[in-house]
């Protein structure tokens, strides 16, 4: 046939620049394609047969099922005699070419082709036929798929076969790599290649460890994590152990029969249980608790008797032989993972563990809710933490404390909080390591919505997710390919308090004395009625008694005195000269009290409101001129500030009075109607859209 080609023609033709493309041949019938790319100088290949009685297993790996179609690092993955379950694994590979040729073309190719086009389009697949030439002249058809997507990187890898494991690690010892094979390694080489062997390897390190085994095409499982967790070497998104620990490791690493560096003793047994305990959990096969049963039939491994003996050699002894028990102990040993790392574990293995999640020691009573925020080090090297820090403000949270962190506390937050990864993620750039903790208070924390609890499942105030709009207003000026993620945060008070001890435990005190002065400031003590407050950014409002009348009480939180101090002037100053302002009764350093205003019921309507708004037009512009021609501007100038009562229109809420540097030259310019300038940089309300703003006044009043 015209345009067919042989299979080493076509693989050579598409990897014309790469002759070290990695090739698996799954049940490859003789050693005719090896021949072939090995004489044009592609000799990357590999040969397996699921068959060991096949007749050319003397030239091919023999392998028990067909679980290596996926298992492996081949770029290209050749089939044959291949069925449904086959092509199944296939798509689940690391590689980027998948060559298939139906067994039988008679009987299923049209069936099985319309089947895989299905499958490989949901898969994200490019699904093609080619007609590939044989021997003596003969044609054979075949089914070739091409990913269509990125793969993800895994610390998965995998050691050709016809590399000696020892002479690997011979390789790293020259190098002097600082690596660990972190258990089972009397075993090694594994009898059975399902078994992984799983390293821990500096950071430093990580890429030529992952360099010399993806070499050569390979079906060895080796698993390679780095201390920190980088990409492709990590667990779970987090690194494997907290990195402290992996440097303790590491770093007492000892030479195992003169072959390859393992923990010595007491890590070996200390980094065993924690790997039992939190990466295993249920499928260790030891019990959650005494007397519960053991899921012995999911474990791997022996685990319970191997830390019995291991316990023995380090003159250690287990009172208890059960998960809880063991948590405890690594506990006791400063060996259990964080409150944020112990929530990242999967459910069906450590659902158990979420009962050890406890408040802390240090937990007080309070009315708010202690909350931390993680400035990284792309945004503190941009100089965003102040801007950052008024964000969360503006928004309704009020700063405790601010510590710049030195070395040593930038060590320990990188190693100990979120999980030890740091990484870039899903962002195009990294946002670094962390730079500055955020202690905040929130004085009214709101639970989060139902919508938002399957992508944020820890996270107990929804206050929280203004990290969210701080990521987007920073990543708005920035182009895709500069996008960052600028800011962490713990998910709820117990790890906000984990944090802190972590991190800064010496600042616990001042946070504690702080915000219990905070909450003992803000409490009402007159007898209250209703609650008017709104979202309660700065200040709440109630309704209270005062001299034997009902009042409005306005409480403010800390920081926000500035705020308090413009509504005194206007109520106790400029309501002299103004009658549609009330007038000040009392004031003290975190509060004022107006009269409670006798409203119009009708006016609560929304159409009956904005008909009296036209009714009294001169009024409201008659307010307006006013505080203009004082020299000052309503910045948050909205129909929801103005009441109505028998007496007409009477004006409401002054945070946000603005003093003019430079008067505008015409009342038609000031700020309450037309909006402030985008330079503006005095205090603005949380959320405000001036352009909708400008446009309801336009149809109330003109």
């Amino acid at each position: 046939m015209e345009n067919s080609m042989r299979v080493s023609d076509y693989l050579r033709e598409l990897n014309s620049d790469k002759k070290k493309v990695k090739i698996l041949h799954y049940n490859a019938e003789d050693d005719r394609l090896k021949m072939e790319l090995a004489a044009a100088g592609y000799d990357n290949y590999l040969a397996v047969v699921s068959d060991i009685s096949h007749s050319f297993s003397g030239y091919a790996y023999p392998v028990n099922g067909n679980d290596v179609i996926y298992k492996n690092n081949a770029d290209v993955l050749i089939l044959g005699k291949a069925g449904f379950d086959d092509i199944k694994k296939a798509f689940n590979s690391s590689a980027e070419l998948i060559v298939f040729k139906p067994s039988n073309l008679v009987n299923n190719f049209s069936f099985l082709a319309v089947w895989a086009y299905k499958y490989a389009r949901k898969r994200r697949w490019e699904m093609s036929f080619k007609v590939f030439a044989e021997e003596n002249g003969k044609f054979s058809r075949g089914i070739l798929f091409k990913r269509q997507y990125k793969k993800e990187k895994k610390a998965r890898h995998y050691l050709s076969p016809e590399t000696p494991i020892d002479s690997l690690f011979k390789r790293f010892n020259e190098q002097r790599l600082r690596y660990v094979v972190l258990r089972w390694f009397d075993k090694i080489p594994f009898s059975d290649i399902q078994e992984d062997v799983d390293l821990l390897v500096a950071d430093e390190d990580i890429h030529k460890v992952q360099q010399a085994l993806n070499e050569k095409v390979g079906i060895l499982p080796f698993d390679l994590y780095s201390v920190s967790g980088l990409p492709g070497s990590s667990f779970k998104n987090m690194a494997y152990y907290p990195p402290n620990l992996a440097e303790k490791i590491l770093s007492a690493r000892t030479l195992w029969e003169n072959r390859f560096f393992v923990p010595d003793k007491r890590h070996y047994f200390l980094s065993l249980l924690y790997h039992a305990v939190y990466h295993k959990g249920i499928k260790s096969g030891i019990p959650v608790r005494d007397g519960s049963f053991a899921r012995q039939e999911l474990a791997d491994h022996e685990y319970l008797n191997i830390l019995q003996a291991l316990a023995k050699k380090n003159e250690m002894e287990l009172k208890e032989l059960n998960l809880m028990y063991f948590h405890h102990l690594l506990a006791a040993e400063g060996w259990a993972p964080a409150t944020d790392t112990i929530r990242k574990l999967p459910d069906e293995n450590a659902s158990w563990l979420k009962e050890t999640i406890a408040r802390s020691s240090d937990d007080f009573e309070k009315s708010g809710e202690v909350m931390v925020f993680v400035i990284r080090d792309w945004a503190y090297k941009r100089g965003l933490t102040g801007f950052i820090i008024n964000w969360l403000e503006k928004s309704g949270l009020n700063l405790v404390k601010a510590i710049e962190l030195n070395r040593e506390q930038k060590r320990q937050a990188s190693q100990r909080l979120r999980g030890g990864n740091w990484g870039q993620g899903p962002w195009p750039v990294n946002g670094g390591e962390p730079a500055v903790l955020l202690v905040m208070y929130d004085y009214h924390p709101n639970p989060l919505k139902e919508k938002f609890k399957k992508k944020y499942p820890h996270v107990s105030n929804e206050h929280y997710l203004f990290k969210e709009e701080v990521r987007r207003e920073i990543n708005s000026n920035l182009e895709p390919e500069e996008k960052t993620n600028p800011i962490h945060s713990s998910d709820d008070e117990i790890e906000a308090l984990d944090y802190i001890n972590m991190v800064v435990p010496e600042i616990m005190s001042y946070v504690r004395d702080t915000i219990r002065e905070w909450d003992k400031a803000y409490v009402t003590k007159e007898k209250v009625y209703k609650d008017l407050s709104g979202n309660r950014r700065r200040a709440k409002v109630e309704v209270i008694e005062y001299r034997g009348k009902k009042a409005v009480k306005k409480t403010y939180q800390a920081g926000k005195e500035r705020f308090l101090k413009r509504e005194v002037y206007v109520y106790g100053e400029l309501s002299k000269e103004c009658e549609f302002i009330p007038k000040l009764l009392d004031s003290g350093d975190n509060y004022l009290i107006v009269p409670l205003l006798d409203t119009l019921k009708i006016a609560e309507n929304k159409r009956v409101k904005k008909w009296m708004l036209k009714k009294y037009k001169e009024e409201i512009l008659g307010i307006s001129r006013f505080f203009y021609e004082k020299g000052f501007a309503l910045i948050d100038f909205h129909p929801g500030n103005i009441l109505m009562t028998k007496e007409g229109p009477r004006i409401i809420d002054f945070e946000f009075l603005y003093k003019y540097d430079h008067k505008p030259k015409t009342i038609d310019e000031s700020f309450d109607f037309i909006g402030y300038p985008d330079n503006f940089m005095a205090d603005i309300p949380y959320g405000i859209d001036l352009k909708s703003r400008k446009d309801l006044w336009k149809k109330i009043l003109y």
